[in-house]
């Protein structure tokens, strides 16, 4: 089955910077001349490969296809030259699988590094590496991503969602489920209470248990189909399973 990217907003003027361009595999970066990401490219490296690995490793993937790593100074410049203002995002575009192997159109995170900002870590890396267990819901694709990186501008996804559960600012996981609703939430919010959820999930009832029902929700699912993929694969519904992560957060 073939399935594309929904990124309405996407452009590729990208493809007409003069990039200074250096290449490590199984990456090839694109800095700005002179930039700060440009000064600092054999230590985003460094930490890129083990970022890879340590996904590769815990997730139990493989990985034959290129990662194009686009580097921007600013979210101003990374608008102006792929259409999104958010600081990263994981472009793959269009990709069928064939016996669990992907093949994907592009491969490509487009991120931004400045001295505020340095938006490298593990999430979109996830993304495009997970793309062989297929394309889940929001709520456990997004979770994944933040999962594997653990945390938001270096606090803990878990610190962040405990002090968002005390100031009864965590969302609905019964709405979540629902990819519609995501358009409505904050990013400040979502993705530590996401990540932590998956957490919980992985600590709780293991890795494998997790892909299969992550394997098993879809994007092109009814919300009410999704729900009972959840609720079979954990002997759970969101609901309880909600209250026992949150039970989970109070304890000291």
């Amino acid at each position: 089955m073939l399935i594309k990217q929904n990124i309405p907003w996407y452009k590729t003027e990208y493809y007409k910077k003069n990039w200074q361009i250096k290449k490590s595999l199984p990456y090839v970066f694109y800095c700005f001349k002179n930039s700060l990401a440009e000064k600092d490219i054999d230590k985003i490296i460094q930490l890129k490969k083990r970022h890879y690995q340590k996904i590769l490793l815990f997730l139990n993937l493989k990985n034959s296809q290129t990662i194009h790593y686009y580097l921007y100074p600013t979210l101003k410049d990374k608008l102006k030259l792929m259409g999104d203002d958010s600081p990263g995002n994981s472009i793959w575009e269009k990709f069928e699988s064939t016996n669990g192997i992907p093949k994907t159109n592009k491969f490509e995170i487009h991120a931004v590094y400045n001295n505020n900002c340095k938006f490298i870590g593990e999430h979109e890396d996830t993304h495009l590496l997970s793309l062989p267990w297929g394309l889940s819901i929001y709520l456990f694709c997004e979770g994944l991503a933040q999962f594997m990186e653990g945390n938001l501008f270096d606090r803990d996804i878990d610190e962040i969602s405990k002090e968002l559960l005390r100031q009864n600012k965590l969302y609905s996981l019964l709405k979540l489920v629902d990819n519609n609703n995501w358009d409505k939430v904050k990013p400040p919010v979502i993705y530590p209470q996401a990540g932590s959820f998956v957490r919980f999930l992985i600590e709780s009832y293991g890795l494998k248990k997790f892909k299969s029902v992550y394997q098993k929700l879809s994007r092109l699912n009814s919300y009410e189909n999704n729900l009972e993929i959840i609720r079979k694969g954990y002997s759970n519904g969101i609901n309880e399973l909600e209250k026992k992560w949150k039970e989970k957060l109070s304890t000291p």
